[in-house]
């Protein structure tokens, strides 16, 4: 395997210049003129001084933020992370080594923490989380010898995936294909029309919900599909009203709270059902659905962790754990799992496991790897269709299952 630093840094440089996409909430778009200069990580779990340990060793590097406008995300997957490596059985099959770096929320911090760990010889990377650092850096992953698993896909677009990568949580495109089933088989609507922020965000959302929708021999119709600007809440009311008219059932909203909140105060007059996105699934956006509206309103979210590794983060941190947590847990657990059954620590070996893993002890559940449209995820670390509920014995309704 070459590993060379002028490889690495050869394949890294070109994809800074990827166009990468706005529109999406968690992409800030900063992109630094040079690569920063990057903390040397810690590397963890080796041998004490005197001590002897023949066993296989498998090194992950986790390059996550621990500084810029993604820290709190990472810290929240760290500390998933933190709780799987503590469940590592100490006498297992491989002895694990661990080395942390931040990519300060920059595709610049995330390209050069993947070509350090690259270099440093680790068999497993875990990150970035930042949408357009994780675009950017899909494509040169898939060009080295390395297992890279994204804990979320998120916003990003997953061109250039190659089999040595894996991600937990799937793409946000995964809620529209939520949506269209909902509405076409789930709810039997024959009709739908979307309304949509521009840029690949929107649009990815927007072919998603299509396809689903209109799939099959009993494949619904979509009667117009509309990119709006998404600081204009009027014209996204005049749009669900003109495709109520044109008979549509179904509206799948993509855009941010305030122009989702429009839209939620007309449905009951429009007659339709509407289906909106993460993005907007506040407590503004409910209320304005109205009661007379509650069962018309509908929202697609990220699935929240279960069983012992909630109950062990709860106790940890006095919170909920977030579906990041969930996702860096099973980021490590799925690397022990592969690790464990591969027949060594070659990336092709370790991809070859990831791909079959079934039975998984996951945050979510028992859960297993699954392939859609040629990316690897965890089957239920993905989305979920959110209903609104009433809170007992009051006249509030909340998000079911999120209160």
């Amino acid at each position: 395997m070459n590993r060379s630093p002028s490889r690495a840094l050869a394949l890294l440089v070109p994809a800074l210049s990827l166009l990468l996409f706005t529109g999406c909430p968690p992409d800030d778009g900063s992109v630094p003129q040079a690569f920063p200069v990057l903390d040397e990580g810690e590397a963890s779990g080796r041998v004490p001084a005197g001590g002897s340990d023949d066993r296989q060793v498998v090194r992950v590097c986790t390059i996550l933020p621990s500084s810029g406008v993604s820290k709190d995300l990472g810290a929240e997957i760290r500390r998933g992370i933190d709780i799987a490596k503590a469940s590592i059985d100490p006498k297992g099959k491989h002895r694990f080594e661990w080395t942390d770096r931040d990519t300060k929320s920059t595709e610049p911090g995330a390209l050069a923490a993947f070509q350090s760990c690259f270099n440093e010889g680790h068999h497993v990377i875990i990150g970035p989380v930042h949408p357009a650092a994780t675009t950017a850096l899909i494509p040169v992953a898939a060009s080295h010898g390395v297992v890279l698993i994204i804990p979320e896909l998120g916003a990003a677009v997953p061109a250039g995936w190659g089999p040595n990568l894996a991600a937990i949580a799937p793409a946000a495109t995964e809620m529209g294909r939520i949506a269209g089933r909902n509405a076409r088989v789930e709810r039997g609507l024959t009709k739908a029309a979307v309304l949509h922020v521009p840029k690949v965000f929107g649009e990815g959302l927007r072919d998603s919900f299509t396809k689903e929708f209109t799939s099959g021999e009993e494949g619904g119709t979509v009667v117009g599909r509309r990119e709006l600007p998404p600081d204009d809440p009027e014209v996204w009311v005049q749009a669900a009203l003109e495709f109520a008219k044109q008979g549509a059932e179904a509206i799948f909203v993509v855009g941010p709270p305030e122009v989702s909140k429009a839209v939620a105060g007309v449905v009951s007059q429009a007659g339709v059902h509407a289906w909106f996105v993460d993005w907007s699934m506040m407590p503004p956006v409910l209320a304005a659905a109205g009661p007379e509206a509650r069962g018309q309103v509908h929202w697609v979210n990220r699935s929240l962790p279960t069983g012992d590794f909630a109950a062990i983060y709860r106790e940890r941190h006095q919170a909920k754990p977030e579906g990041s947590a969930g996702a860096g847990f099973d980021a490590v657990r799925i690397t022990e799992l592969a690790a464990n059954a591969a027949k060594s620590t070659w990336h092709e070996d370790l991809s070859a496991e990831i791909v079959k893993l079934k039975g998984i002890p996951s945050a979510f559940g028992t859960a297993e790897m699954v392939n859609e449209g040629g990316i690897t995820f965890l089957d239920l670390a993905g989305y979920r269709l959110v209903e609104p509920v009433p809170l007992p014995d009051t006249d509030e309704w909340v998000f079911g299952g999120f209160e």
